[in-house]
């Protein structure tokens, strides 16, 4: 019983997770609009009987209208004349105190993300953390800045180091370049192994586990 309970449990928490995922997006893009125009409809009395079936379908419109508008905002921004009013929003978002850094940043790590430029995690590597003889899993982001190398008088390496299981969080550390171990690994199978806690490897085929006992 407790084997395939288990192996049951391996199935069916990753589909959860992904709908909770899934489901979490959703609340994140469309809750502020659909309250706004909840507060509108409940004027009209028709609207307490049918309230949870037109906040799905309110949900629903709104996403395929994001969806709409953001491509429609991509294609004009490839338009001349529509370039120079991005040019001028960006401009005024860039001289806004506190609200520039957030934007800006923002900005940043989705144009690095989404974006065509090689500004990305360039290699998956080894490096000695957070003592010397023990090894972590890093991703080569950068040479380091000007000023580091040339305060230390050496080249360097900019290695930034996740945590596990929150990759999203880490420490940005520079390395010579011989202390650095080059691996052959994608970078999406080095968060796999991080997020993982180590339990999957390159090697794992995905399937459920086989349960011992």
């Amino acid at each position: 019983m407790k084997k395939h309970f288990i192996t049951g449990l391996v199935i069916l928490l990753p589909l959860a997770i992904t709908i909770a995922v899934v489901v979490f997006i959703i609340n994140f893009l469309t809750l502020p609009f659909v309250g706004l125009i909840e507060q509108f409809l409940e004027s009209f009395d028709w609207y307490a009987r049918y309230r949870a079936a037109i906040h799905f379908f309110l949900k629903i419109f709104l996403l395929i209208a994001l969806f709409v508008f953001t491509v429609l905002l991509g294609f004009l921004a490839r338009v001349v004349v529509f370039k120079s009013v991005l040019s001028l929003y960006d401009y005024i978002l860039h001289r806004i105190p506190i609200i520039k850094t957030v934007y800006k940043v923002t900005q940043q790590v989705m144009k690095t993300i989404f974006g065509t430029t090689n500004r990305s995690f360039q290699q998956v590597v080894m490096v000695p953390f957070p003592t010397q003889g023990a090894y972590c899993i890093g991703l080569v982001s950068s040479p380091a800045p000007t000023i580091c190398e040339k305060t230390v008088g050496i080249s360097l390496i900019t290695v930034f180091v996740p945590t596990t299981p929150n990759p999203t969080s880490g420490f940005l550390m520079m390395y010579k370049e011989e202390e650095v171990i080059y691996l052959d690994m994608k970078i999406e199978d080095a968060f796999k192994y991080i997020i993982s806690c180590g339990v999957i490897t390159t090697d794992d085929t995905g399937l459920p586990p086989e349960i011992t006992t």
